[in-house]
């Protein structure tokens, strides 16, 4: 059996710290596994976001379309939102 001399236990224990502060620079560094996990984690987030603002696109696209070709939306909205009516007309207001 071989015994460990002053030297290699030295080489041994400067290999181990090496390998604890690689471990630790892989795992918390700038660009280690935390770091990346939370780029990803963003990045999911703001895709969610885009998809949403891409639908409340669409949603104000079609309405601009039905404002533009549609003279009954114009009316429905002159109606139920500014509360307008025709000069023959009545409003009532139900509680």
């Amino acid at each position: 059996m071989r015994h460990l001399n002053f030297k290699n236990i030295v080489l041994v224990g400067f290999l181990l710290i090496e390998i604890m502060i690689f471990g630790a620079a892989y795992l918390f560094g700038k660009h280690g596994i935390k770091q990346v996990k939370l780029a990803q984690a963003e990045n999911e987030q703001l895709l969610e976001e885009v998809q949403a603002l891409k639908q409340a696109v669409e949603k104000l696209e079609k309405q601009l379309s039905d404002w533009e070709t549609n003279s009954f939306y114009k009316e429905q909205i002159a109606r139920e939102r500014l509360n307008l009516s025709k000069s023959n007309e009545q409003i009532y207001y139900l509680d």
